[in-house]
């Protein structure tokens, strides 16, 4: 054997490519770095092997990606196939490897629908969605028992965003709080008429779950009106595109994170966060996203798992996954064994505080006290 075959369709055009090619940048890193020092270790060879990635652009569509999976798994014959960025796109390329009876290495898909469609074949290094936002709904709760009411805006044609929407008004009712719901249909520019209703009901919490270009029209608007609220949360506030598309007025912005720089890990094998987020500044000349350390992770994960079973054998790699618990700079893994569902990783509250993104909960990985309520807009 020459090389290691990976295969991923990824998204480097289309609604996806912002998110998409950060994904594929770091899983590029680890690729270059491992084969700087030969390749990874294989028992049964005794040598080491470097990787090769053959992928394709989806251009965010799910056709084209399951077009490109079968491509993948039929024509190029990879050894091991990495799943794409975003949920809808992993359900597609993971009804394709069930077909084959092949193993999805999902970091990019946090869909619950994913593992609870019972796809046996996949292993999930990513976070699930229906928890999303628990971390600032349990923050304000500690902080604030006076809050009472979450105004919950979600993009009614996403699988990721009903299921964190849905998690969000479960944990938000067991915790006393009253949710209302505002849906809409993703690609919505217009949030003046949702945002008014939302008003009337005087929330404390405003949380919007759609897709990146939804949460950045509704915080445009949210800036734009200067809704008096206590806290505002939205997924795409995790990234530095938020910060660069609204500059101060990011100020006092929560998000969930699934990995930041400043997580205090051990990791037991590979790179602090510190040093990743060093050797990706170093090699594309920028901050690293959450998005990036998930690509970077799942090669982490495989080459762990070849390790532990001193194969590389696609099926014996995942059962050894089903069965492995280790520390990587990106977090806990380990995953429920039936449905491959990622149960260890813990994730984390950031918010913008003075032009930079913040850990602010959980207490033992926090690096700021959170600012609450949040500043004017």
């Amino acid at each position: 054997m020459q090389n290691i075959v990976l295969g991923i369709s990824i998204s480097l055009n289309g609604r996806y490519s912002i998110q998409g090619k950060e994904s594929f940048e770091g899983l590029s890193l680890w690729i270059k770095e491992v084969n700087e020092i030969g390749g990874i270790y294989v028992r049964e060879l005794n040598k080491r092997v470097p990787f090769e990635l053959k992928y394709y652009d989806d251009e965010s569509s799910v056709d084209k990606c399951k077009q490109n999976t079968e491509k993948l798994i039929r024509k190029d014959k990879v050894d091991f196939l990495i799943g794409p960025y975003s949920s809808g796109l992993t359900l597609a390329a993971a009804t394709v490897s069930q077909d084959f009876q092949r193993t999805l290495w999902n970091h990019g898909g946090s869909s619950d629908e994913i593992t609870n469609r019972g796809f046996p074949h996949i292993v999930s290094a990513i976070t699930p969605a229906s928890i999303y936002f628990n971390g600032i709904l349990e923050m304000v709760r500690k902080i604030d028992g006076s809050a009472r009411r979450i105004a919950i805006f979600k993009a009614e044609d996403s699988g990721f965003s009903k299921n964190v929407a849905d998690g969000a008004k479960s944990y938000g009712q067991q915790n006393g709080f009253d949710v209302g719901e505002y849906s809409y249909l993703s690609g919505r520019s217009d949030f003046s008429a949702l945002l008014g209703l939302a008003k009337d009901n005087e929330p404390d919490i405003i949380l919007g779950v759609g897709r990146a270009d939804d949460d950045l029209s509704l915080a445009k608007q949210i800036i734009e009106q200067k809704i008096d609220v206590k806290a505002v949360g939205l997924v795409v506030a995790a990234l530095k595109l938020f910060k660069e598309t609204f500059g101060k007025h990011s100020e006092g912005f929560l998000s969930t994170s699934q990995w930041e720089h400043g997580m205090k890990i051990e990791p037991d094998f590979g790179p602090t966060p510190i040093e990743f987020f060093t050797n990706f500044r170093v090699e594309y000349g920028k901050v690293p996203d959450y998005l990036a350390a998930q690509g970077y992770n799942i090669g982490l994960v495989i080459s762990k798992c070849i390790e532990e079973a001193e194969s590389l054998d696609d099926n014996y790699l995942r059962e050894v996954a089903k069965k492995s618990e280790f520390n990587s700079f990106y977090g806990h893994f380990k995953i429920e064994p039936v449905t491959g569902r990622q149960i260890g990783h813990r994730l984390v509250v950031v918010q913008w505080q003075g032009g930079k993104k913040q850990i602010v909960h959980p207490v033992d990985l926090a690096v700021a006290e959170p600012v609450y309520p949040m500043p004017d807009l």
